[in-house]
């Protein structure tokens, strides 16, 4: 159970649902943990794991905001020295029909799910090339491969940035000896999942073929594979998640 020992493994959003199910189970394969909101939640989250704070580090920063992101890599190199896995979970969901869907709302989604994620890949680069190496996984969403009922365009259109940015940094990334990958999970069962009516849940899950929900963890178990040297020959991939949703 160290398919992680002591590499350092960032975590953003972590403060609840897929974040802390990674943070949880990277920590549980042997790895450092730092986990980072903007919000404080995420404190907890690293306070459960390691009390004594010697596997964890937590750290508050906007994603949006260049110089909180560079402040927050500072400090987990100040005190870990590296940076050997990225997951960009970062994420919001504002779900509206077109008609429904303010300018504003649009912007926000996208601002935080992708110019984030530009920022916090931008600000862990270069510490990466310093070591030679380096994993980054993105966490995409089964929203940017099919249209699903009940799934705003402006969230489906910023997790498609996602797969393409992921495919596109493998490549310009890879001679440096960085991967990046994305994963793509269908609808897990966390907390902001269950704030939808059940019925929409349903809808989301409809073709399902494996039967029980998807949970936190098994976004864990695929993020600890993708930060491993188990994955070493795979880059610019998008790892469908979503218990037999997408079959093709």
């Amino acid at each position: 159970m160290d398919e992680l020992k002591d590499l350092v493994v960032v975590v953003t959003g972590s403060g609840k649902g897929l974040g802390k199910g990674i943070a949880e189970s990277c920590y549980a394969e042997g790895a450092k943990i730092v986990t980072w909101d903007r919000s404080g939640g995420a404190k907890a989250v690293a306070d459960t794991l390691d009390p004594s704070g010697k596997r964890t580090l937590y750290v508050q920063a906007d994603a949006v905001k260049e110089e909180q992101v560079v402040k927050a890599f500072d400090e987990v190199v100040k005190k870990f020295g590296r940076v050997d896995v990225l997951v960009n979970n970062a994420g919001i969901s504002r779900h509206k029909p077109i008609e429904e869907m303010t300018l504003e709302l649009f912007e926000e989604v996208m601002r935080i799910n992708v110019t984030g994620l530009f920022l916090c890949c931008k600000g862990v680069v270069p510490i990466m090339k310093k070591q030679g190496r380096g994993k980054i996984v993105n966490i995409s969403s089964l929203a940017a491969r099919t249209g699903r009922p009940g799934v705003g365009v402006n969230y489906a259109a910023s997790k498609g940035a996602v797969v393409s940015m992921t495919q596109l940094l493998a490549r310009e990334l890879g001679p440096a000896g960085i991967y990046v990958n994305a994963i793509a999970p269908g609808s897990v069962l966390t907390e902001q999942t269950r704030q939808y009516p059940p019925e929409v849940f349903a809808k989301w899950n409809a073709g399902r073929a494996v039967q029980h929900d998807g949970l936190p963890e098994d976004v864990g178990d695929a993020v600890i594979f993708l930060g491993s040297k188990r994955s070493d020959w795979i880059t610019g991939v998008t790892l469908d998640l979503d218990g037999g949703i997408l079959i093709r």
